[in-house]
């Protein structure tokens, strides 16, 4: 499955909040059986809000068939609203390109360096593939936690006063930045380059 179908999948619900396990069995359906599994830890929210670990495993001595597990680490100190959120985001990377994975503790460690900078001091070029894939989950997810046919119908109340931003961050039970970006006036082209992607 391309991160596109995924989100095309979505985009129709109207139905928030959006639950996070309705993306588990498209997720595995592309043929590419993953066991995850969702495990609250304590992280410094400062540095790490959740993390991913991916890993093959052989069945059996001299099993040539594997099996796929993820585990999807999220700090379990925060709201829900962000224990959502981290955990879609987190399932994005099953998606990602080999590439963009970060297969080391050093590799990991400068992610985390980077992916933590504030906007001014971000530079794509440098950061390299796996810090801007990361940054780009988080809008991918914000896609799928607010889809595009729910957004449509909270619009025009939203332009004519009777909810807010928070309102509706309430009712996707996602972070309020995100339903500020997915709300704004520039995520129809966001949106669209994602189906397209």
């Amino acid at each position: 499955m391309k991160v596109s179908d995924l989100i095309g999948h979505f985009c129709t619900k109207t139905d928030l909040p959006v639950d996070v396990n309705e993306l588990l069995p498209l997720l595995c359906s592309n043929g590419d059986e993953t066991d995850i599994q969702f495990v609250g830890v304590d992280l410094d929210p400062e540095v790490l809000q959740g993390k991913i670990k991916i890993w093959n495993d052989r069945q059996g001595v001299y099993g040539a068939d594997t099996k796929r597990f993820a585990n999807i680490y999220y700090h379990r100190g925060h709201e829900t609203d962000w224990q959502r959120f981290i955990c879609c985001k987190e399932l994005m990377h099953l998606l990602d390109p080999d590439a963009a994975h970060t297969n080391s503790t050093d590799a990991i460690n400068q992610l985390a360096e980077k992916i933590g900078l504030p906007p001014y001091m971000q530079d794509p070029i440098a950061d390299g593939l796996a810090t801007n894939v990361d940054r780009l989950a988080e809008f991918r997810a914000a896609a799928i936690m607010l889809p595009m046919a729910a957004r449509n119908l909270l619009q025009p109340k939203l332009h004519d006063g009777s909810i807010t931003i928070s309102d509706i961050a309430i009712m996707a039970d996602i972070p309020r930045k995100y339903a500020a970006f997915v709300m704004s006036p520039t995520w129809d082209q966001v949106h669209e380059l994602f189906l397209n992607a």
